[in-house]
């Protein structure tokens, strides 16, 4: 459901709906800055408004790779397929705050990379 409700709200614009779905200590991993990870709402805000600028009009597939979630239950990863001049595919392995049984906390850490 959360990772749904990231990619849902990168689409739809919804920058403070996205900083509601990460911890206040969260950590994103990317590829883009030369620091290669952000700390903290504060800092993820810049990329997240860059993610959804980056995302406009950008046609992509979302699938969850089910075996992850038996592995670690506050962890799952997202293969996401970008479509534009090419096909571009990267991987989203989210970690969540533990709050109970099949209910998940905020995201705790985002990785972002590019696979081939």
């Amino acid at each position: 459901w959360l990772i749904r409700q990231y990619f849902k709200r990168v689409r739809a614009g919804d920058l403070h709906g996205l900083l509601d779905l990460f911890s206040n200590d969260c950590v994103i991993h990317e590829p883009f800055s030369t620091s290669k990870y952000l700390t903290g709402k504060i800092e993820i805000e810049p990329f997240l408004k860059s993610a959804i600028m980056a995302n406009q009009e950008v046609q992509y597939e979302v699938k969850i790779e089910k075996e992850s979630r038996k592995i670690d239950r506050n962890r799952v990863v997202a293969v996401i397929v970008f479509h534009k001049e090419n096909e571009i595919k990267s991987k989203f392995t989210f970690e969540f705050e533990d709050v109970s049984e099949g209910v998940f906390g905020r995201i705790k850490t985002l990785k972002i990379e590019f696979v081939d």
